[in-house]
């Protein structure tokens, strides 16, 4: 299997952003670029999956979502996470919920769902208590 050089992937990172940030980025965000994104990941992208997955491990508490227009969400940053900022440049109209949220049903997940997971990865070891 070809593996990507990080160069290469993070020079495409640079060219999206900047058309995004370019003088006609404000046209590009309000048309909605893609029907829906659905995620998957492990805490970088996690938006507060692992709240109703192990209440041992939570970020619902400040620091955790100071700068986030909610408040603390289970995500583990402090804000957005990546998703949620590509969702906006995607013209997407909210934030996706999280997959294990009771109230992810419906008309809520047609935008997408989120079902990325802080600690979890391929092999059956990560995570894991030892």
């Amino acid at each position: 299997m070809a593996r990507t050089s990080p160069c290469l992937s993070l020079f495409f990172l640079f060219c999206f952003l900047s058309l995004c940030t370019s003088s006609d980025s404000a046209a590009f965000r309000r048309k909605q670029r893609v029907p829906a994104m659905f995620v998957f990941g492990d805490s970088i992208v996690d938006n507060g999956n692992n709240v109703y997955v192990d209440p041992n491990i939570t970020t619902i508490y400040l620091p955790y979502g100071v700068d986030f227009p909610t408040g603390p969400t289970g995500r583990f940053t402090n804000g957005r996470n990546p998703t949620d900022i590509l969702g906006q440049l995607l013209g997407l109209p909210r934030f996706l919920p999280a997959a294990k949220d009771p109230k992810a049903k419906g008309k809520r997940i047609l935008y997408g769902v989120n079902y990325a997971s802080g600690g979890s990865g391929v092999l059956d070891s990560t995570g894991g208590k030892s």
